[in-house]
C-alpha cells in the first residue's frame, strides 16, 4: 500500500512515498477488523436521531448499524449503511465509519451494533430525547490530557473520572469534554488512550466535545485539530473553514454553542477569532432558547496570571453579552474557578445582569502549581489531590452546576434562577 508523506522541515515542503504494509499498519494503530472507538454523537435532532462513529482497520471496506428498540438486537433489525472515510495517523492508516440513524421514536431506548458480515461489535444501548423535554442533566469535563510521567496507563486518571462521573449520574443525556481531551491531538497513541478510557459511556451517551490547544499538537509543530475533527462526527453548521471544530445545537430548553479559542495554534490559516464573531453573532440572535450556554477551551477571565486571553476577550465576550449567554465553561487553567457574573469587565449583582464564566478543572490528572484566585473569581479550588467533573442540572427556570472531585466530594454548588433573576 503506497502512503504519501509530507513534511514541513526549516520552511521547505518535503513529500515523498513509502510503501507500508497493510498488517503494520494494522498493528501499529491498534485497530482491527472488529470496531472500537464507537462514539455517539448528535448531528441532527436529539429526539429523533443519533449518528454513530467507530474505527477499524484500513482492509474493512464496508460498515453497517444493525438498530432496534428495546434492549435486545432480532435477527432481522434494521440495518443503515455508514458512510466510510481512510483515516492516516502517525501509527498507520484505519477506517473511519459513520451513520445518522433518522426518524426514531423520542425518548425511547434503543440496542446497536455496528460492523459488517463478520466482525461485529458488542450490542450497546442508547436513549433518545424527549421531544418535550424540560429537564435532564449533563456531564462536563475539565482537560482530560494524559502524560506518561504522571498518569500510567495513558488516560487512567481519565478512565477514572468519566466512569466515576457516568456511574454516579447514569441518566445524564450527554457528556462534554471543554479542550485538551489528550496531551499530543497529533498522536494515535493519545487517542486509543482516551477512547480506551471513556468505553461504555461514549457509546450510551452523546459526546460533545470542543476542542482544545493540545489537539493541535504533535511532536514539534501545530497544525489544525485534524484527528479530533475526523474522530467525531459533529454539527456542521459552524462557520467555513471550521466545521467540526465549531458548532450549535439544542436540547430542550438550552441552546449550546462550541467555540474554538486556538488562535495562537492555528494562525497560519488566518484570524479564526474574526470569523467566528460573525457566525456567533448571527447563531445567538436565531435562537429563541430559554437558556445560552456556551464552551471554548481558553478562559477570558483566567487563574493564571500570566497567560491572559485578552484576544479571546475581546473577540466572544461583546457578542455572548449582548445576546445574554448564561453560562461560559472554560477549561485550559486546570483550575476549578467560578466567576461572579459579569458584563463589559464589571462584577454585577445577579446572574441576570452578566455571564458567570467557570473554568473546569482537570479530568486527566495534569494540574498547575502556579494558579491563583483572581478578584473576579466567587470560588477558586486548585484540584492538585484528585480529578473533578461537574454535573449540570437544567430545567426550565433553572440551572444549578455541581463540582464534585472523583471520590463524589461536593466542591461547589450553585444555581441560576430565571424567575428571579438571582
Amino acid at each position: 500500500m503506497m502512503r504519501k508523506i509530507v513534511l514541513l522541515m526549516s520552511g521547505l515542503l518535503l513529500t515523498f512515498s513509502v510503501i507500508a504494509s497493510p498488517a503494520n499498519d494494522t498493528l501499529a494503530s491498534g485497530a482491527t477488523a472488529f470496531p472500537d472507538h464507537i462514539a455517539l454523537t448528535w448531528t441532527g435532532d436529539p429526539a429523533t436521531t443519533m449518528t454513530v462513529t467507530w474505527r477499524t482497520d484500513i482492509e474493512v471496506a464496508s460498515g453497517f448499524i444493525e438498530y432496534q428498540k428495546g434492549t435486545e438486537l432480532a435477527n432481522d433489525s434494521p440495518r443503515a449503511k455508514a458512510e466510510s472515510k481512510e483515516f492516516v495517523t502517525d501509527l498507520g492508516a484505519t477506517h473511519i465509519f459513520s451513520a445518522t440513524l433518522e426518524g426514531l421514536s423520542p425518548h425511547t431506548q434503543y440496542s446497536y451494533r455496528v460492523g459488517e458480515e463478520e466482525h461485529w461489535s458488542q450490542p450497546h444501548t442508547f436513549t433518545t430525547a424527549d421531544s418535550k423535554v424540560s429537564k435532564f442533566k449533563f456531564l462536563v469535563f475539565g482537560d482530560s490530557q494524559s502524560l506518561k510521567n504522571n498518569d500510567s496507563p495513558l488516560y487512567a486518571v481519565w478512565c477514572k473520572t468519566i466512569q466515576a462521573a457516568y456511574r454516579s449520574f447514569p441518566e445524564a443525556a450527554f457528556f462534554v469534554n471543554v479542550g485538551d481531551l489528550v496531551d499530543l491531538g497529533q498522536k494515535g497513541e493519545h487517542w486509543n488512550g482516551w477512547f480506551s478510557g471513556a468505553e461504555g459511556v461514549i457509546d450510551r451517551i452523546p459526546a460533545m466535545p470542543v476542542p482544545g490547544n493540545h489537539e493541535s499538537y504533535g511532536s514539534l509543530s501545530t497544525a489544525r485539530p485534524e484527528y479530533f475533527v475526523a474522530q467525531f462526527s459533529l454539527p456542521q453548521n459552524g462557520p467555513e473553514g471550521l466545521k467540526g471544530q465549531v458548532y450549535s445545537y439544542d436540547y430542550g430548553p438550552v441552546h449550546f454553542v462550541v467555540l474554538d479559542s486556538q488562535q495562537e495554534e492555528q494562525a497560519q490559516y488566518g484570524d479564526i477569532l474574526k470569523i467566528q464573531q460573525s457566525w456567533l453573532d448571527a447563531d445567538l440572535a436565531a435562537s429563541r432558547a430559554k437558556w445560552k450556554i456556551v464552551f471554548f477551551h481558553k478562559p477570558p477571565y483566567e487563574v493564571m496570571a500570566q497567560r491572559p486571553n485578552e484576544d479571546i476577550k475581546e473577540a466572544f465576550c461583546p457578542i455572548m453579552e449582548q445576546y445574554h449567554v448564561d453560562l461560559v465553561f472554560n477549561a485550559h487553567d486546570h483550575g476549578i474557578a467560578r466567576t461572579y457574573p459579569i458584563n463589559r469587565g464589571k462584577v454585577m449583582d445577579k446572574p441576570s445582569g452578566g455571564i458567570i464564566y467557570y473554568i473546569t478543572g482537570q479530568s486527566g490528572g495534569k494540574n498547575y502549581k502556579n494558579i491563583k484566585k483572581m478578584p473576579w473569581n466567587t470560588f477558586f479550588h486548585n484540584p492538585l489531590d484528585q480529578s473533578n467533573y461537574f454535573v449540570v442540572e437544567v430545567s426550565d427556570v433553572s440551572v444549578t452546576v455541581n463540582t464534585i472531585k472523583l471520590d463524589g466530594t461536593v466542591l461547589d454548588t450553585f444555581t441560576i434562577d430565571k424567575t428571579t433573576g438571582d
